[in-house]
């Protein structure tokens, strides 16, 4: 498994998921008493199943202009779970986690490699 810097933040995860119940149960409390990330995959690994269709995004916010976009069923390498903007996709409504994901497939003008921020609500680790 790779480390990153939100291993600590997946142990942090676990403790708080243990000890208390979040309503939804996609509540994780967020390093240094930040804000609370509201997520589904939480790429704690490499790689996140996707299993609903969704935009690729240049930030972390559904304003933000579409750069790719990630069909269900694909998998995708995850580079860091982010807290941003708040948004509805997957069933769910106020969710803010998003995941930094890099797209392996040419789908842009022939080159590969194009990274973009997709709801992590829409995802789960793999």
């Amino acid at each position: 498994m790779r480390k990153s810097k939100l291993f600590p933040l997946a142990a942090l995860t676990a403790t708080v998921v243990a000890a208390s119940a979040v309503a939804s149960g996609t509540g994780v409390a967020a390093e240094s008493g930040g804000p609370t990330v509201m997520a589904g995959g939480q790429c704690t690994g490499s790689w996140v199943d996707v299993h609903d269709t969704v935009a690729a995004k240049a930030r972390p916010d559904a304003a933000s202009p579409t750069i790719f976009t990630v069909f269900a069923g694909e998998t995708f390498p995850c580079r860091k779970l982010v807290v941003g903007a708040s948004y509805k996709a997957c069933g769910y409504t106020g969710m803010n986690g998003w995941i930094l994901v890099q797209d392996g497939i040419k789908r842009h003008d022939g080159y590969a490699g194009w990274s973009g921020y997709i709801p992590s609500i829409c995802t789960n680790d793999r």
